[in-house]
């Protein structure tokens, strides 16, 4: 839907061109503090994942685009492919878009792809939603609008229930998002959006989830970024603060503090992770990334939060074509 913003905002298409892109996400865990035999088998791996992007407008408007993922990670040698995004986008108007299939999930701050993410690990509130969405990487399933409106972008979809909830005859439930994106200045972007699940169960849904976040690249090398989220179930609230500066030589320097406060009815501490990383552009289509992440040494939500409980030490090697 953030896609579908952006069409809104910038009127129909008028090119008739058909493109490929994607990258490839290199993954190097250089250390893992657990004791555990799963934390010291993960020393010293590489991993390997790509994207392909396929994209098309003809004349009259109307794009289409399909990404497909894959993973080479297996230590076999295994691979897989995976469906990422299946979406077509209309241009009705020059501020109306309509989008519609499978694509990612617009709440929150943090894109899905590798070379779209803050660093090499996603945050907690990606990761809170990744957990909540039924769908592959995040990812919903529906029909939606958006409507340009001066400096703000109303986005309103239909979906199906974003972790595939039924009732009680075992027909499917639906999810509403809304999304409202506002820039007042240049450089600053501030966003609202909820949505609805019809799931309830604590520890395993969120419920209806509502998100704000607002970045800054107004200075000139500077992003600074609050996310903030709610849910219903599960998290009572969960924030990432981001501030990052990249020096005209390329280097660029990171840090992340993310929390995660639980449901009482969990009866758990609060979930910590303080992230540090350094980035630097080799070239204009390859970055590498060295990153420290901190996390809760007794967290038993990784799976929800992505936090392991431990230190961890990668280098990450991102090109895009």
């Amino acid at each position: 839907l953030a896609v579908l913003g952006a069409f809104a905002a910038t009127g129909p298409a008028v090119a008739n061109t058909a493109t490929v892109s994607g990258f490839a996400d290199i993954t190097y865990t250089a250390s893992k503090d657990g004791d555990d035999a799963a934390s010291k088998a993960k020393n010293s791996q590489f991993t390997a994942a790509a994207e392909v992007d396929f994209t098309a407008t003809p004349t009259d408007g109307v794009t289409v685009r399909v990404d497909a993922d894959l993973d080479l990670s297996g230590n076999g040698g295994g691979s897989s492919a995976t469906l990422e995004q299946a979406y077509f986008a209309w241009a009705a108007t020059e501020s109306v878009t309509v989008l519609g299939g499978v694509f990612n999930n617009p709440i929150g701050l943090e894109a899905e792809d590798a070379p779209d993410m803050w660093g090499t690990n996603h945050g907690v509130v990606w990761n809170i939603l990744d957990h909540q969405t039924s769908r592959y990487g995040d990812n919903i399933a529906g029909l939606g609008g958006a409507f340009a409106v001066g400096p703000a972008t109303i986005t309103l979809a239909f979906l199906n229930d974003i972790d595939d909830a039924t009732d009680d005859d075992g027909d499917g439930q639906n999810s509403i998002a809304a999304v409202v994106n506002f820039a007042p200045i240049e450089g600053l972007d501030l966003e609202l959006g909820h949505v609805t699940q019809e799931g309830d169960v604590p520890g395993t849904d969120a419920g209806n989830v509502t998100d704000f976040n607002v970045s800054y690249t107004g200075v000139e090398n500077l992003s600074l970024a609050l996310d903030y989220l709610t849910a219903d179930e599960t998290v009572d609230s969960a924030y990432e603060l981001m501030a990052k500066y990249t020096f005209p030589v390329g280097v660029g320097l990171g840090v992340r503090f993310e929390s995660v406060e639980w449901d009482g009815d969990l009866d758990l501490d609060d979930s910590e992770r303080t992230t540090f990383h350094i980035s630097y552009g080799i070239a204009s289509n390859l970055t590498a990334i060295l990153e420290v992440a901190d996390g809760d040494e007794d967290n038993p939500m990784t799976a929800v939060t992505g936090i392991e409980p431990e230190s961890v030490t990668t280098l990450e090697f991102i090109a895009t074509f």
